[in-house]
């Protein structure tokens, strides 16, 4: 389970993509790069990446999105919860 800290950092964005990853929608979540800037993508079936979720100037932060996102998905917390 999210830790409380975790929890309150949860944005929408992050809920409604681990929502599309437990649909099937995509597999999962990753890390990309655009501009020089890391992103949050979700992976198609196809292993194509979906437009950018978010985007992060630090790697540290968006790894820290990745793992929230993860643990949403894991959870089974819907999207609609908050």
């Amino acid at each position: 389970m999210l830790s409380t800290k975790k929890l309150s950092d949860v944005q929408l964005w992050q809920r409604n993509l681990a929502s599309l990853i437990r649909s099937g929608l995509f597999l999962r979540a990753d890390l990309g790069e655009s501009n020089g800037l890391r992103t949050i993508v979700g992976i198609y079936g196809d292993g194509s990446s979906s437009a950018p979720m978010a985007k992060y100037a630090d790697l540290r932060r968006a790894e820290d999105a990745l793992e929230i996102i993860n643990r949403l998905v894991e959870s089974g917390q819907a999207a609609e919860v908050n």
